[in-house]
């Protein structure tokens, strides 16, 4: 279906210390939208977060989404970011496309997009901040708003070096039905090895050095500090872990220091309630 790229309204409070806020018009299907930012540097958009019907689906900083464009293969942020909806470099559009968010378009029961708000915050620190931004769009598909990639942050601790286990991030609702990406960035040290287990068995189990070789022999560029699990490394969009109907789901990762970890998971679902 043919793109076209339209300017979105001007935001509200765009101010050091503020809230900026994008209220994007429904009624066609976002593929992504990119950022563009002056009197502020990328590290002072300090969250941005999409809204879908008041309730957020995407939450991350600007250097984080930044950081994950790159891994994705895309250019390192100069003014301009891009906040995807569709999985990136994939070897089939149809995959790519699948997560666009279909928004104005109601499945049986009524449920659909009817609000789209993006929210930056701004550090007060920032000089003279001035906001726009721009959409790739299609028309919309009919049946609702389909698949959605949902991305949370789940910050966590260790304690010291040797084993994490975090066992407590939501799997297997209405928006956690598939894993498609989990992203771990430690404050401190670096993260060594990482195993997943899905009611007791392990199903992925890595060391860095074979994680990042095998994400560069796919589609991948590797990011200093941050080990991802990424299920689309080959190009292919239809591999996700299944999350639904499983009692327990844990990562299991090696530590070298005591230090913050900020988790941003990527899951398949619906749009929630």
């Amino acid at each position: 279906m043919a793109r076209i790229e339209t300017r979105m309204p001007y935001p509200e409070g765009v101010t050091a210390g503020g809230t900026a806020v994008f209220k994007l018009p429904v009624g066609r299907r976002y593929h992504e939208l990119v950022l563009t930012y002056a009197g502020v540097t990328l590290a002072q958009l300090n969250e941005i977060r999409v809204i879908a019907n008041g309730k957020p689906i995407h939450r991350y900083s600007a250097s984080v989404r930044d950081a994950l464009n790159q891994f994705d293969g895309r250019a390192a942020a100069a003014g301009l970011l891009v906040i995807p909806f569709d999985r990136y470099n994939l070897k089939n559009r149809v995959g790519e496309e699948e997560t666009a968010l279909n928004t104005d378009s109601f499945d049986q029961n009524g449920r659909g997009i009817r609000s789209l708000t993006v929210e930056v915050d701004i550090d007060g620190a920032a000089a003279a901040p001035v906001l726009s931004m721009t959409a790739s769009q299609s028309e919309k598909l009919q049946g609702g708003a389909g698949t959605i990639l949902h991305v949370n942050k789940f910050p966590r601790s260790a304690a010291g070096a040797g084993e994490l286990q975090i066992s407590d991030i939501p799997f297997g609702g209405v928006t956690t039905q598939a894993l498609n990406r989990a992203v771990f960035v430690p404050s401190v040290g670096t993260i060594s090895d990482m195993k997943v287990e899905r009611d007791t068995y392990v199903i992925w189990e890595r060391s860095t050095t074979l994680n990042e070789m095998l994400q560069v022999d796919g589609v991948r560029s590797p990011q200093s500090g941050y080990f991802i699990i990424d299920k689309t490394e080959k190009g292919f969009a239809g591999d996700p872990v299944a999350l639904a109907g499983f009692a327990d789901f844990r990562y299991r990762l090696e530590c070298s220091a005591a230090a913050q970890i900020d988790c941003f998971i990527e899951t398949l679902g619906a749009l929630g309630d």
